[in-house]
């Protein structure tokens, strides 16, 4: 039987961590950070009091939509907004927005982290920094 490595409670909380401090450092707003496991499912997920609850479904939505295409939900939404409606009906997919990037650990994609409550480039600049963070920080 295969191994593969995974996601654990404590990880989900240091990649949230990281980028809540990415986002602090470029000055922006709070930020709801969500992140899931390779199936979609969250591990965890924080905003702050401030931020609309709206904030945090949407930051789940995008880490679930990264995870289970194993891609960043920018492309869903590039693909839409050039034309192929047809994503707008894929079942169980409600991420189709960008902000959403996968966890790739081991060249095995492990979950995936969401951001929102920012323009949608900065939703993904600060998932991406973050995770990158975590990623070269990660104890051996």
């Amino acid at each position: 039987m295969n191994k593969k490595p995974y996601l654990s409670l404590e990880d989900a909380r240091r990649i949230i961590l990281a980028c809540q401090e990415s986002a602090n450092k470029r000055n922006y707003p709070l930020v709801a950070v969500a992140v899931c496991d390779d199936g979609g499912h969250v591990i965890a997920m924080e905003r702050g009091p401030d931020i609309p609850p709206v904030s945090a479904n949407i930051a789940i939505n995008k880490a679930r939509t990264a995870a289970l295409g194993r891609r960043d939900s920018r492309i869903y939404e590039e693909q839409i907004n050039n034309g192929r409606q047809a994503l707008l009906s894929a079942p169980d997919i409600a991420g189709l927005m960008t902000g959403g990037v996968p966890i790739i650990f081991e060249n095995t994609t492990v979950g995936a982290v969401g951001v929102s409550n920012l323009k949608p480039d900065q939703d993904e600049e600060v998932a991406k920094s973050g995770l990158d963070y975590f990623l070269a920080n990660y104890p051996d």
